[in-house]
């Protein structure tokens, strides 16, 4: 094939996603579509490996924040992860997602299960909180994104805070200290989207293929999985990516759910509130 019909053929693929995009946007705009009554105006999508003692915390914290539906997916857990959700039938649906690499087909199989019932879906992890800083309501918060197809929230980073062992308590009140803001790895984003306008083929967790164009809490439009400068004024997702420096090693030996990889060396983290920089 000649490098002119790549050019072609590319500009084509370009032409193509801009006349997606158009649409997309004018569907979003549309007010019979956005007057649609959800059965479910927000809820929370994830997916779980030998979660069972943060399960209850992870759930009441989101439950708080106006959280109305957990879509939950157990990834080979060999904990008593049923026992952990059970008080929480009536609001949590759980599928068993076995085999490595299973995030993406998961959350595949979340925005097509949940396209036409649910408004917004945050797909976080269970060590990742969300909320708004101002105190409001999340739904409150996304009432004001209702022409876009998905809102980024960026992470505040929090380490070991000294633990080289799991304290007993609360993962809020045992993990009080964050890493510094300008810390570069607080740029990453997980996405709060809206089902009907993005696309079943995920390939990141972090962003997904959008029928129009995702913004930040700044109204700004975004771009990947990055977004800088990474304010945490409206949205912020506090990840406790570490826990206590044990569960850190154990964490880094066992098979990442998202990829089916053993994180390389000491990962992110490398050490007691020490990180990499280039992240």
């Amino acid at each position: 094939m000649s490098a002119n019909v790549l050019k072609i053929g590319y500009k084509r693929m370009a032409v193509g996603g801009d006349r997606v995009i158009r649409i997309g946007q004018r569907l979003i705009h549309s007010a019979a579509y956005l007057r649609r009554n959800w059965p479910v105006t927000l809820a929370v999508g994830g997916i779980f490996r030998d979660e069972a003692p943060y399960l209850p915390e992870w759930i009441e914290f989101h439950r708080r924040q106006g959280v109305e539906r957990f879509y939950l997916y157990e990834n080979e857990s060999a904990d008593d992860w049923e026992d952990a959700l059970a008080p929480y039938s009536e609001v949590v649906e759980v599928h068993r997602w076995p085999g490595r690499a299973a995030q993406f087909p998961a959350y595949s199989d979340c925005l097509e299960r949940h396209r036409r019932d649910t408004r917004w879906i945050a797909f976080i992890d269970i060590d990742e909180f969300l909320f708004s800083p101002t105190g409001r309501s999340l739904p409150d918060v996304l009432d004001g994104f209702k022409h876009v197809p998905a809102v980024a929230a960026n992470w505040r980073i929090y380490g070991t805070n000294g633990h080289e062992s799991p304290p007993g308590g609360s993962v809020i009140d045992n993990y009080p200290v964050a890493e510094p803001e300008d810390n570069p790895i607080n740029r990453h984003v997980k996405s709060i989207v809206f089902p009907a306008m993005t696309s079943t083929l995920v390939e990141n967790s972090h962003a997904f293929r959008y029928y129009a164009r995702p913004v930040g809490e700044d109204g700004k439009h975004v771009s990947g999985v990055l977004r800088d400068p990474p304010t945490a004024d409206l949205l912020r997702i506090n990840h406790y990516i570490t826990r206590s420096q044990q569960e850190w090693e154990a964490k880094r030996q066992r098979p990442q759910v998202g990829n089916g990889k053993v994180v390389p060396g000491p990962g992110k983290y490398v050490g007691d509130e020490s990180w990499i920089r280039s992240a």
